[in-house]
C-alpha cells in the first residue's frame, strides 16, 4: 500500500522535538510538537493549520516564537492543541511582547486545551492585541481539515504529556478496470456513487454513463462490482511518557492498528533506571508499544543526546529484531 504521508523530522533525533507532516488528502500541513524549528522553511510554517503540543517543556515548545514571528503577516488561523494549562502557556508567550502596531493584522491563534475534565478554548487575534477570548469547545473542534479527526490520550511524565492520533476519513475508490469491463464511462455518477456509499444510501438509484448510453442502477449493485475501500492510514504521536504499565497500556490502545507510529525511545535498556528517574521510555518499552499496537510502520525518536556519540551501538540495540522495511528512517538523518 502506498503511503499517503510525507513526514520530516525538523532536527536531529537527539535534539528538540518537531515533526512536520503532510497527507495527500489534506490541503494543509500538521506539526507535532514545536521545539527548535530547524529544517523547515517559512513558507512551510505558513502552510501549517494545526499544531499538536505534547507538553510545554522547552524542547517541545521553544519554537513557538519563530512560529509566531513567521506567521504574523500570514493572515492564517492556526489551531494549537495542548494539555492542561496550555492556554496560559500560549497566553504567557504572547504577553511577553508589545503589540501596539498589529491591530490591522489578520493572524489568529485558536488554542484548545485538553484535560481529563474536558476541553476549553481561547482565541488570540492580532486585531484584539492578542488578548484572550474564551469560547466553548465541543467535539466539532476535533474535526480537522478535510474531514480528518483527532483522538488523544494523557500520559504521566511527571507532568501531563498528551499523545495524539490523526484519523483519516473513510474513503471510497472506484476500480477503473472494472468500470471498463462492465462498459461504464466516467461521469458525474462516480462522485454520486462515492457520496451515496459514504452516507449509507445503498438502496438509492442513480443514472450511470455507459457505452450504451445512460442507464439506471442501484447503488448497492454498483458498489458490489466497482467499489473498493482503502484502509485508513492513521498516524499516532507519543512522546515523553514514563515507562509505567499504565502508560504502556494507554499507548498501545491509542496506537492500535495505526498505519504510522511516531514514538520516543530515549534510553538504552541498560539505562532503564535513568529512564524511570526521567519519566521517559527505554528502547525495550518503545518497541513493545510498537509491536503490541500492531502499527504498520514506526519511527523512533527523541533519543537522549548522550547517545549521539555512540550511534552505532544505540541503533544496533534499537533495530535488533525489527523488520527494517517497516522502519521510517527519519532517525537516521541529521
Amino acid at each position: 500500500m502506498k503511503s499517503n504521508y510525507t513526514i520530516r523530522r525538523l532536527n536531529s533525533p537527539f535534539d528538540d522535538s518537531g515533526i512536520f507532516v503532510r497527507n495527500v488528502y489534506m490541503k494543509k500541513a500538521l506539526l507535532f510538537d514545536c521545539g527548535r524549528l530547524g529544517n523547515i522553511d517559512n513558507s512551510e510554517i505558513n502552510d501549517i493549520s494545526h499544531v499538536f503540543i505534547s507538553h510545554t517543556h522547552i524542547d517541545h515548545f521553544s519554537g513557538f516564537d519563530r512560529f509566531l514571528r513567521t506567521a504574523l503577516l500570514s493572515g492564517n488561523k492556526i489551531t494549537f492543541f495542548g494539555p492542561s494549562g496550555f492556554i496560559n502557556n500560549v497566553k504567557g508567550k504572547l504577553a511577553s511582547y508589545t503589540w501596539n502596531l498589529i491591530y490591522d493584522y489578520d493572524i489568529t491563534f485558536i488554542v484548545i486545551e485538553l484535560s481529563e475534565n474536558g476541553m476549553k478554548g481561547a482565541e488570540f487575534a492580532a486585531k484584539n492585541g492578542f488578548k484572550e477570548e474564551s469560547f466553548t469547545v465541543n467535539n466539532n473542534h476535533l474535526i480537522l481539515n478535510d474531514d480528518f479527526s483527532l483522538e488523544y490520550e494523557f500520559f504521566d511524565h511527571g507532568t501531563i504529556s498528551a499523545g495524539y492520533r490523526i484519523k483519516e476519513p473513510k474513503r471510497i475508490s472506484i476500480n477503473k478496470d472494472k468500470m471498463e469491463e462492465y462498459g461504464f464511462v466516467k461521469g458525474p455518477w462516480v462522485k454520486l456513487l462515492k457520496e451515496a456509499l459514504l452516507y449509507n444510501k445503498s438502496n438509492d438509484i442513480i443514472n450511470v454513463n455507459t457505452v450504451y448510453g445512460i442507464k439506471q442502477y442501484y447503488i448497492n449493485e454498483l458498489a458490489e462490482n466497482l467499489a473498493e475501500y482503502p484502509v485508513c492510514q492513521d498516524i499516532t504521536y507519543i512522546t515523553d511518557i514514563a515507562p509505567s504499565f499504565s502508560n504502556y497500556k494507554k499507548a498501545v490502545k491509542l496506537a492500535k492498528d495505526s498505519y504510522i507510529l511516531l514514538i520516543e525511545s530515549v534510553f538504552m535498556n541498560n539505562d532503564v533506571i535513568h529512564a524511570i528517574e526521567k519519566n521517559h521510555l527505554s528502547i525495550g518499552v518503545s518497541k513493545a508499544v510498537y509491536k503490541n499496537s500492531n502499527s504498520t510502520y514506526v519511527s523512533f525518536g527523541h533519543f537522549a543526546p548522550k547517545y549521539d556519540r555512540m550511534r552505532d551501538v544505540f541503533f544496533q540495540e534499537l533495530y535488533t529484531d525489527l523488520d527494517m522495511d517497516k522502519i521510517i528512517k527519519l532517525e537516521l538523518n541529521r
